[in-house]
């Protein structure tokens, strides 16, 4: 509820329903449709032109606004789907960590994890997990980490895009290297860092993986600095899923999780970013 009364103040939301080539569009498709039906009631007799109200054209227009505001709706979740391929791209607003399926942990390149030692931010996404999943108890995440990584054969700091997975609570979540950590605790990363990251991922779950949903955040855009827009990153994210898939998909379903409060900041539009997606993906 609380998203859908931010989209209806978001002057982003409005422009893009009414003021976009989209928006406009689709105003114009209702009231031809409207049109239509009145033609056609005319050509019947059902309902003939001398019977038209003197502002017929108004009210119809604006009930063709109405129509067009309802199917276009602040939503949650949009879908770009490759039957060709059998898998699909969902962007979905919404808490990563409420997910069902496994999810990606943006990470630095030397796992640091300390939040009680302040290390690692507690707003970060995985300060947010350790509060949730190892409450009181971080320590063990720091053993589940350091044993994980003894089955890599790198030695810290670690290349972007190395993963490794913890398991908890019944569900996977995938540790991935996206960037670096200097001294006083702040993460960074580049674009190019990114990709080697998502690469990365890619590749673990190909090979340990098994199909399931894939979750995973707008990476970069917060913490790592990146001077991105979310719809951007949400892009890049979905093209390098999709031509990895491409190749030998290892994942049916990929969701990149965008945060409610990120949404209402930023002015997140999913009809928008759909519009994109469809283009960019299926040119």
């Amino acid at each position: 509820m609380r998203f859908l009364i931010d989209s209806l103040r978001s002057k982003a939301y409005w422009r893009y329903v009414l003021a976009s080539r989209a928006g406009i569009t689709s105003v114009l498709t209702i009231y031809g449709a409207f049109w239509l039906i009145i033609e056609t009631l005319d050509f019947f007799h059902v309902y003939t032109r001398d019977e038209y109200g003197r502002y017929a054209f108004v009210v119809f227009l604006l009930l063709s606004v109405v129509v067009a505001i309802v199917f276009r709706r602040p939503i949650k979740s949009i879908v770009v789907s490759f039957p060709q391929n059998d898998f699909s791209v969902e962007v979905r607003i919404e808490d990563l960590l409420e997910g069902a399926g496994a999810a990606m942990i943006s990470t630095n390149t030397d796992f640091e994890a300390d939040v009680a030692g302040g290390r690692i931010a507690p707003e970060s996404l995985q300060g947010q997990f350790t509060a949730r999943y190892f409450t009181g108890n971080q320590d063990e995440l720091l053993i589940q980490i350091r044993d994980a990584l003894r089955n890599v054969p790198d030695s810290s700091p670690y290349p972007m895009g190395t993963t490794i997975p913890i398991t908890t609570h019944g569900k996977t979540f995938y540790f991935t290297a996206m960037a670096d950590l200097n001294a006083q605790g702040n993460a960074s990363t580049t674009p190019d860092n990114v990709l080697l990251a998502l690469e990365g991922l890619w590749n673990h779950v190909r090979e340990a993986g098994d199909l399931q949903e894939l979750a995973i955040p707008v990476v970069g855009t917060g913490r790592g600095r990146l001077m991105l827009s979310r719809k951007k990153m949400i892009s890049l994210i979905a093209e390098s899923f999709v031509n990895a898939s491409k190749q030998n998909k290892f994942a049916e379903h990929l969701v990149i999780v965008v945060r409610p409060e990120d949404a209402s900041k930023f002015g997140v539009n999913l009809y928008d970013v759909k519009d994109h997606l469809e283009k960019v993906l299926h040119s």
